[in-house]
């Protein structure tokens, strides 16, 4: 069934239509993530349990990362579907809006 469902290019056509509401919303995404943190950072108890949270989020998402970029070394198929944590980015933004205030 597999190969039938590759053959058939569903997956292809899958995969670049996932793409293309990628590029079309993630910019968008963004900025409501910045807002809600903006917003949450107001709360008077939010920050401190943002010091412990973010931190263990982070960890997780970076062993996500590796554990998704392991499998499709070792050549599990599905891992090269699996979507990475962009923790980079998700970094740099949070860090730009902390600079801008």
């Amino acid at each position: 069934m597999a190969s039938e469902v590759k053959s058939g290019n569903v997956v292809e056509t899958a995969s670049g239509q996932a793409k293309t509401a990628y590029t079309k919303y993630e910019p968008v995404a963004e900025q409501y993530a910045v807002s809600a943190w903006r917003s949450l950072n107001q709360l008077p108890f939010f920050p401190r349990v943002a010091q412990v949270v973010v931190p263990t989020a982070a960890y997780c998402s970076e062993k996500y990362n590796q554990t998704v970029k392991d499998t499709a070394k070792k050549g599990y198929e599905v891992s090269s579907y699996l979507p990475l944590v962009p923790t980079e980015k998700i970094s740099r933004v949070f860090a730009e809006e902390a600079a801008a205030h």
